[in-house]
């Protein structure tokens, strides 16, 4: 089951740090940003309270 749940996480990190390949030298470092960025977001949104 490890196994299993490991190969979806790296079958997906591998998917998502390939959409920043073409950046010079900026595959996982902004990959890694953005990541955490979409997760602020998604959660800010979910939270439900506006910005004002």
């Amino acid at each position: 089951m490890f196994y299993i749940f490991k190969s979806i996480i790296d079958g997906l990190w591998g998917f998502w740090s390939g959409i920043f390949t073409p950046l010079p030298y900026g595959n996982p470092y902004i990959a890694t940003v953005v990541l955490f960025v979409a997760v602020a977001v998604v959660c800010k949104l979910l939270s439900g309270r506006g910005t004002t």
